[in-house]
């Protein structure tokens, strides 16, 4: 006679299972859109065929590769909507996923790098500063710059977690 799973392990195995399935739905579907209104109805049916949980990834990956296409200077949000979906098109909303998170490490990594050089300038001041006193508005900078950058490398850290979840083995 089969052990009965206890209660919370049986809840843990489903959800892991579900998980797995809601992954395993969607890279088989190809963006088919050439303009934006193609894409909103794209997105538009997908979402009556996917929960917004199963969707959040591919949301979050088509707003990383519009700010892509800004840091590109791409200026305008119809600009950027447009070179967004030119990556989709043809793709497979799991490319696209991946697509778009990477774009999203590459923001972090950039934003990382531009505070740190910020980080870098403002602790120069206070070693040239240190013996007339440093100016207490750089010492707070120096605070805000260090609690940016803690959070940007934590936004980078689950980034690659995140992008190792999506990625085959």
């Amino acid at each position: 006679m089969p052990v009965p799973l206890p209660r919370f392990l049986a809840f843990l195995i489903f959800g892991l299972l579900a998980g797995c399935a809601k992954q395993a739905d969607l890279p088989d579907i190809t963006v088919s859109a050439t303009s934006p209104s193609e894409f909103t109805r794209f997105r538009a049916d997908l979402g009556t065929r996917f929960t917004p949980e199963q969707l959040k990834d591919f949301d979050t990956a088509t707003q990383e590769l519009q700010l892509d296409a800004m840091n590109r200077d791409i200026a305008t949000a119809a600009g950027r909507e447009e070179d967004m979906v030119k990556v989709a098109n043809g793709k497979t909303v799991h490319a696209v996923v991946l697509l778009g998170w990477q774009a999203r490490k590459a923001r972090f990594s950039r934003e990382v790098d531009e505070i740190t050089k910020m980080l870098d300038h403002d602790e120069q001041q206070v070693a040239w500063t240190a013996a007339l006193g440093t100016p207490e508005s750089v010492t707070r900078r120096i605070g805000s710059e260090k609690e940016v950058l803690a959070k940007l490398q934590q936004n980078l850290a689950e980034t690659d977690r995140h992008l190792a979840e999506l990625s085959p083995p």
